[in-house]
């Protein structure tokens, strides 16, 4: 009785291997069938800004290697494209994935925006987003004049990045003045605002970085520190924007005490 029950389950046993090695072969034969490869014609994703590559999705899929091996029969298949997708260096978040039949996925995710151009010595400027990170330069290549006439310089930065395109400047400085060129973006272009130069102050308890604006025209305001508050982000632009009503143009504000922002 006990070896018929031990053959049995035996039996089970062959026949459950058999099933996992059919299973195995026919999912290779089916992953290889056209409806089951990631086609990036099949992928949609939010509709990218003209600052993004018209071949975004190609590029992923390619710079990943999933155009030769993604399957939508691989249970990984969703966080491999998360990460080949956060791997760009133009997406700031992948929120979600869901892979779709036929040989598609639906992606949520965020792009990051070129907020300022910074300065560097003998290398032109390069673009960054509101946290410091380093866009690609090919960028500048393919935008008119006047749409890089709007981006504020960074200026008085001595450092290089650290990093290649989608990675942190590495500076404190570029980091500071990058957040600041965010939220002045509604109205740098309005008010003729042309750079930010951030510095180093020394403070009885150690440092800080303050950061000066000036016009293209070249009259220079002083924001002092940037602290992402956005009541008192919203009162100094305030103080911008009145000045100009006041003096019908920033630059002709010659007064030095209407040109600190710092001060009540």
């Amino acid at each position: 009785m006990v070896r018929t029950a031990i053959s049995f389950v035996l039996v089970l046993a062959g026949f459950a291997g058999l099933g996992v090695l059919g299973w195995y072969f026919v999912k290779d034969k089916i992953g290889n069938q056209p409806e089951y490869r990631l086609n990036a014609e099949k992928i949609t994703v939010p509709t990218p800004p003209d600052w993004v590559p018209e071949r975004f999705v190609e590029n992923v899929l390619r710079n990943s290697g999933l155009n030769r091996t993604g399957s939508l029969l691989d249970k990984a298949l969703p966080q491999k494209l998360a990460d080949a997708f956060a791997a760009d260096p133009w997406v700031e978040s992948v929120e979600h994935v869901t892979p779709r039949y036929p040989s598609g996925a639906d992606i949520q995710l965020s792009y990051r925006v070129p907020v300022a151009l910074v300065e560097v010595r003998q290398r032109g400027v390069l673009p960054v987003d509101r946290f410091g990170v380093v866009l690609p330069t090919e960028y500048l290549t393919n935008v008119t004049a006047e749409r890089l006439d709007s981006y504020l310089i960074i200026q008085g930065v001595q450092s290089i990045p650290i990093g290649l395109a989608g990675t942190p400047w590495g500076d404190p400085l570029v980091q500071t003045a990058a957040q600041l060129a965010h939220v002045l973006t509604d109205i740098a272009e309005p008010l003729k605002l042309a750079k930010i130069i951030p510095t180093m102050e020394e403070m009885p308890t150690g440092v800080r970085i303050v950061c000066n604006l000036q016009t293209a025209a070249g009259t220079e305001f002083h924001w002092g520190a940037f602290v992402a508050d956005e009541s008192i982000v919203e009162a100094k632009k305030k103080k911008l924007w009145n000045l100009r009503e006041q003096f019908q143009s920033l630059d002709s504000v010659h007064d030095a005490r209407f040109r600190d922002l710092s001060k009540d």
